[in-house]
């Protein structure tokens, strides 16, 4: 007899207006928490770009010679970044050593002192990009104790000290994105679990009537569990829906403020495939949630 009865749903699990009000809420929930999964994933991008591209490097920068007028003297200058430029290239551990030409310091600088600003016309120190080699050693104290035997002028940024406060501050913002997550979640299964045990106090009549004809609290359980289902994947692929637009131009506007630190906040194809099956994981979870609040409801009434 139970294998008739389970073609078809015998509890009205949700009514027209509970089928309304969950589906408006899940759907709430899942675009929540794809985008703040997107945020997630987008500050660890970031910050394990930071790591790879400028923990692999350092700048050297060598402030112009001047001459007894306080005028910049372009030969001395010159000679003194040819020094620096061979001392970096025989040191242990460096890749490549590359020196900005004036155009591209100015487009750096430009940014910072705006357009109205003869950069040309200030004493602007020459500046080499030395790229490391993979997993390279290099002693920093020895390195610029160097520099300074071969000119006064130059000096060694590694870029430890400001990259290390900005991991920090993507590492806290990760934190306070999880914590967002997982609050949505257990919200989630809070309005699942008071949804499902409301409609069991209203439905205990059909549901006694179940009992008598001999069905057990598994099959009851499936019933809302396959119910709650439905809503979770269609809610779920709403939220989707409507989140990834958000994440699109959330994204676009980053890269388009021309930051560098903003470009490494991107999201990679395994990240995208997540997001794109969060109905399923939607589905599973309010399966879950209804199924076990179900059997632990009927268990306690018994």
């Amino acid at each position: 007899m139970i294998r008739e009865l389970s073609r078809k749903n015998e509890i009205p699990t949700e009514d027209e207006d509970t089928s309304v009000f969950m589906y408006v809420l899940t759907s709430i929930y899942m675009y929540l928490f794809v985008v703040v999964f997107a945020i997630v994933m987008a500050v660890s991008s970031m910050a394990s770009n930071w790591e790879k591209d400028i923990m692999g490097a350092i700048t050297v920068q060598i402030i112009p010679v001047e001459d007894e007028n306080k005028h910049i003297d372009v030969e001395k200058t010159e000679e003194q970044l040819n020094k620096v430029l061979h001392y970096m290239e025989n040191i242990s551990g460096v890749k490549s050593v590359h020196a900005l030409d004036t155009q591209t310091i100015e487009k750096l600088m430009r940014p910072w002192l705006g357009s109205k600003v003869d950069i040309s016309s200030l004493p602007i120190p020459q500046l080499l990009d030395i790229q490391l080699k993979p997993n390279a050693e290099i002693n920093y104290d020895e390195i610029t104790l160097g520099l300074h035997k071969v000119t006064p002028n130059a000096s060694i940024d590694n870029h430890r000290l400001w990259l290390n406060k900005l991991i920090k501050f993507a590492t806290s913002l990760k934190t306070i994105a999880l914590s967002v997550l997982l609050m949505v979640v257990a919200i989630g299964a809070f309005s699942i679990y008071y949804s499902a045990r409301t409609s069991l106090n209203v439905n205990i009549a059909s549901i006694e009537i179940l009992h008598i004809i001999g069905a057990q609290d598994k099959y009851i359980a499936n019933q809302y569990a396959k119910s709650y289902g439905k809503i979770g994947f269609f809610a779920g692929v709403i939220g989707l829906l409507v989140a990834i637009p958000c994440i699109i131009f959330v994204g676009r506007y980053g890269v388009s403020t021309g930051s560098g630190l903003l470009n490494g906040a991107c999201l990679s194809r395994i990240d995208w495939l997540w997001m794109m099956i969060s109905p399923l994981f939607s589905l599973l979870y309010a399966s879950v949630t209804a199924y076990y609040t179900v059997r632990k409801s009927l268990e306690k009434m018994c």
